[in-house]
């Protein structure tokens, strides 16, 4: 999803807009809860697709808006490094899906 809004100059914004305004199919939102599902509850499972979603739009919005930036050379010398831009989104998306895994497991415990 991430790799298909990068895709589009301001794919990302475009998506953003459209669901905060609440414009349009929430088809990504669906198929993201709909994947969770098989191993989690409802609930569980929509929340942490909208985590994921927020994740993957706030990580291709930053990613477009420093290639924009970049393309007119309006970019900070203090800028963080952006050598390797899909590094710390690889990272979050790991990060949330182990502690879900890990949440799972110590609920299972209980």
């Amino acid at each position: 999803m991430r790799d298909a809004l990068l895709t589009y100059r301001d794919g990302a914004e475009v998506v953003l807009s459209t669901r905060a305004l609440g414009l349009g199919a929430d088809l990504a939102h669906e198929r993201l809860t709909a994947a969770l599902h098989r191993g989690h509850d409802g609930e569980t499972s929509r929340l942490v697709a909208t985590a994921l979603l927020h994740l993957i739009l706030g990580d291709a919005s930053l990613a477009q808006q420093r290639l924009q930036a970049d393309s007119l050379g309006v970019v900070s010398p203090d800028a963080p490094d952006a050598s390797d831009p899909g590094l710390v989104f690889r990272l979050g998306v790991e990060l949330l899906l182990s502690g879900l895994e890990l949440a799972e497991q110590t609920a299972r415990r209980e």
